[in-house]
């Protein structure tokens, strides 16, 4: 147990274990969307067809090149009962998989250095972005469900967010 105590934060109080703790995770999380698209499938899950309403190509305008090139599917949007597709590609996956280790490296090094104000904030935008992500991406985009996998993500970031908030003046040393 000695050994295991030299590498965990030596910080007051339990946050800098939960920060130790969810890197820990993400690393394993950014692993996983290199290697497989099975397991962002299961965040991503709302299904898409081609947006009809789009206008077709002329000199300057592309449907390939709209963000709106795909609705989510539905009763209207799909009528003709076209195959639907979800948004995770393996660029996606990658994408998402880079910018969770980022966070993970910066939450691991505020585990270590929550004393100082600018890691501490830096660390708890971590936390903001991740939760603003999922929630557009569950109530504005309609690329993932408020269920399971995002559900957890959204459990962890939002303590991390309220944990944070409440405690600055415990750990940060003016």
């Amino acid at each position: 147990m000695d050994a295991l105590q030299a590498f965990l934060p030596p910080a007051k109080g339990f946050l800098p274990y939960y920060m130790l703790v969810t890197s820990i995770l993400a690393v394993g999380n950014s692993m996983q969307n290199y290697m497989t698209l099975h397991y962002s499938r299961r965040l991503y899950t709302g299904q898409f067809v081609p947006n009809a309403a789009l206008p077709a190509k002329t000199a300057t305008f592309n449907p390939d090149d709209s963000t709106q090139k795909l609705v989510p599917a539905s009763a209207s949007s799909n009528s003709k009962g076209a195959r639907t597709q979800d948004q995770v590609t393996p660029l996606a996956a990658r994408l998402f998989g880079t910018y969770t280790v980022v966070s993970a490296i910066v939450r691991i090094y505020a585990s270590y250095n929550l004393h100082v104000a600018p890691v501490y904030n830096i660390t708890l935008w971590t936390y903001v972005v991740a939760l603003a992500h999922f929630g557009s991406e569950c109530f504005v985009y309609k690329t993932a469900h408020f269920a399971g996998p995002v559900a957890l993500t959204f459990f962890f970031a939002s303590v991390g967010i309220a944990w944070m908030t409440s405690q600055y003046n415990f750990y940060v040393e003016m």
